[in-house]
């Protein structure tokens, strides 16, 4: 499943499993700091298809739909 589709879950925890999709928007994510075992939690989602809002270590980042569907994640 990708983190897009777990945009109803706000508060969960998953994990990264890996990474699918178009080269730039993985590199972007790994730039963001996003690796795969990666413990993120969900916060939220912006109205309207906006940005998914996440938080992992002691980071906070608003991916948009493209980038969040990139990264395959396992529930924790």
């Amino acid at each position: 499943m990708n983190l897009h589709d777990m945009t109803n879950k706000s508060g969960q925890s998953v994990e990264i499993t890996g990474f699918a999709g178009e080269d730039i928007l993985r590199e972007r994510l790994h730039e963001m700091g996003l690796r795969v075992g990666s413990i993120i939690t969900i916060l939220g989602k912006a109205p309207f298809g906006g940005p998914l809002l996440i938080r992992f270590n002691t980071s906070f980042l608003a991916l948009r739909k493209e980038e969040a569907a990139c990264a395959l994640v396992t529930l924790k």
